[in-house]
């Protein structure tokens, strides 16, 4: 990792990926070698961008300021690297709130080049592309991908590399957090309120899935990740089930309130929009009727990665991060 306190240099050979997410805002930068692709550097600075949003869908001034404070950071590392080699994108919150432009015209100030505002289609068909780059071990079954963000989720269902179906459904770990946590108390009536608000959401479009099958599902959110760390710190294999689910749930029940939540294991940033992100997953595993769900090592960022390498096929290889 490159020091905070020194300007990294980087070559044409390195590629970037700005992922401006409701929850987190992210910068991949990767090197190809050959037919590998390698991860030298990851920041990553929890935003939450999302619960900057107001009734009215407006950003406060707080939320702008943090997000370009944020970006001031990511423009040290963009600066060697050719502008071909860079993609820098927005999603969920930026799609949703009324004074987007604003923010998106500041921080086009401070960037090597222009935001792309995904629409949520193409940023569930890009989150598609990095999960079947990544899960290379189920290459050839039909898949489910499940994208839990900040403001918004993601279904998509695929075959190998290319997505049958795609949607986008306004719901997501900060934005539920806000509407059905906001006391900060782990009750399971706000657990309950939480899962019976995302099942209203998920339900209209099941028949749009389920029509098409799968045979696995995959998830690529910090919400699964959190679980996954859960899970890891136990001994178990890393596999999300109903039972599993309820567990966690009754076990945040048990904490009270979300500044008391503690899980061995657990990354201690993901813990504040856990018990919402968790009432999505439990409602779509009831709504959709998930038996079982695997961690995606890749999602957004690495869709787009995908997309401006020189050699777009399958046959680059991600190798293990040198930390």
């Amino acid at each position: 990792m490159t020091s905070l306190n020194t300007t990294p240099q980087y070559d044409e050979h390195h590629y970037a990926v700005v992922d401006l997410g409701s929850n987190s805002f992210h910068l991949l930068i990767t090197r190809l070698t050959g037919n590998h692709i390698e991860t030298v550097n990851k920041v990553k600075r929890k935003v939450r961008l999302a619960a900057g949003l107001n009734n009215d869908n407006a950003l406060s001034d707080e939320a702008i300021n943090l997000g370009l404070d944020c970006l001031k950071l990511f423009a040290t590392h963009l600066s060697s690297i050719p502008k071909k080699n860079i993609r820098i994108v927005a999603t969920a919150t930026l799609r949703i709130a009324t004074n987007s432009d604003a923010f998106l015209q500041a921080a086009n100030s401070i960037l090597p080049l222009e935001i792309n505002l995904l629409s949520g289609i193409k940023e569930a068909n890009t989150i598609y592309s990095g999960v079947a780059h990544t899960c290379h071990g189920t290459v050839t079954q039909k898949r489910l991908v499940i994208d839990i963000g900040g403001a918004s989720t993601e279904l998509i269902v695929g075959e190998k590399f290319t997505a049958l179906h795609a949607i986008s459904l306004n719901l997501g770990c900060v934005s539920f957090k806000a509407r059905y946590f906001s006391d900060e108390r782990l009750s399971t009536n706000n657990f309950n309120k939480a899962i019976t608000a995302a099942s209203k959401i998920i339900t209209p479009v099941i028949n749009q899935f389920t029509q098409h099958g799968w045979q696995t599902v995959v998830g690529s959110s910090g919400t699964m990740q959190a679980l996954a760390e859960f899970l890891c710190y136990q001994g178990q294999s890393i596999i999300i089930t109903t039972d599993f689910l309820q567990q966690v749930k009754e076990m945040l029940i048990d904490c009270k309130t979300i500044d008391n939540i503690h899980l061995a294991g657990v990354r201690a940033d993901r813990l504040p929009v856990l018990a919402s992100g968790l009432s999505i997953l439990i409602a779509l595993f009831n709504c959709i009727g998930i038996k079982e769900l695997t961690l995606s090592s890749g999602a957004l960022r690495e869709g787009l990665l995908f997309e401006m390498l020189p050699q777009r096929k399958p046959a680059i290889i991600f190798a293990k991060h040198k930390s």
